[in-house]
């Protein structure tokens, strides 16, 4: 199969910004050097296609998408979509118990469970990835244990549930209400205190808001 070098470089980068990857990070998962990576970027040099699906599969993207081919983004279950229609195929997406501060999204631990979504679902969203929500600080809406899918998006708007870091904490998920520098993060808990954080002086990186939830039956959220 060909790989278009300068679509892969470009949807490469994409992948890598969106999911906070750098020409390190990826380096040193793949044991490639950091300026092969940024000679893929720049489309100056093609992978070898074990490199391509290695990559294709760390970032859960379908391969001949990331080769430049006019495709999904994401790899349906299902290898013929003709019979059943586009929108009832299925892909699997990871999902992780832990967003560390300090390592970029996909670097984190990925549990062994992983959520199935409609493929033209995703594709409406973009980059995504899964998390089991760990305490009771938004229930009842999000409980320990649940299941939830992150849309990538730094646009923040006041009652949004929104995973973000600050101070270098782990990821939280909270509602949120931003008021000029400052953003409020509220839980759903009531025995839980909100707090507010100066967005520049506290070093507040949005990451994304959650924009469905696997609980006892399934919730979309709308913007």
């Amino acid at each position: 199969m060909n790989i278009n070098k300068s679509i892969f470089g470009t949807r490469l980068k994409q992948l890598m910004k969106s999911y906070g990857e750098t020409t390190y990070s990826i380096g040193r998962h793949f044991k490639l050097s950091p300026p092969s990576i940024s000679r893929y970027t720049r489309g100056e040099m093609a992978p070898k296609m074990t490199t391509l699906y290695a990559l294709a599969d760390y970032f859960g993207v379908n391969p001949e998408w990331l080769m430049g081919k006019p495709v999904s983004m994401y790899q349906s279950d299902v290898l013929d979509d003709s019979d059943i229609g586009a929108e009832k195929s299925l892909v699997s997406v990871s999902v992780f118990d832990e967003i560390r501060y300090d390592l970029p999204i996909f670097s984190n631990h990925r549990i062994k469970r992983e959520l199935q979504m409609p493929l033209d679902q995703l594709t409406k969203w973009g980059p995504v990835f899964g998390y089991r929500i760990p305490d009771e600080s938004m229930s009842p809406i999000l409980q320990p244990d649940d299941l939830v899918i992150i849309r990538l998006d730094t646009e923040v708007q006041s009652g949004n549930a929104v995973a973000f870091h600050a101070n270098g904490e782990n990821m939280k998920i909270r509602k949120v209400i931003v008021q000029g520098k400052q953003l409020i993060a509220q839980p759903v808990n009531p025995n839980v205190d909100a707090v507010s954080y100066h967005i520049q002086q506290d070093r507040v990186q949005i990451i994304g808001r959650v924009v469905y939830c696997l609980h006892q039956e399934e919730t979309y959220f709308k913007r």
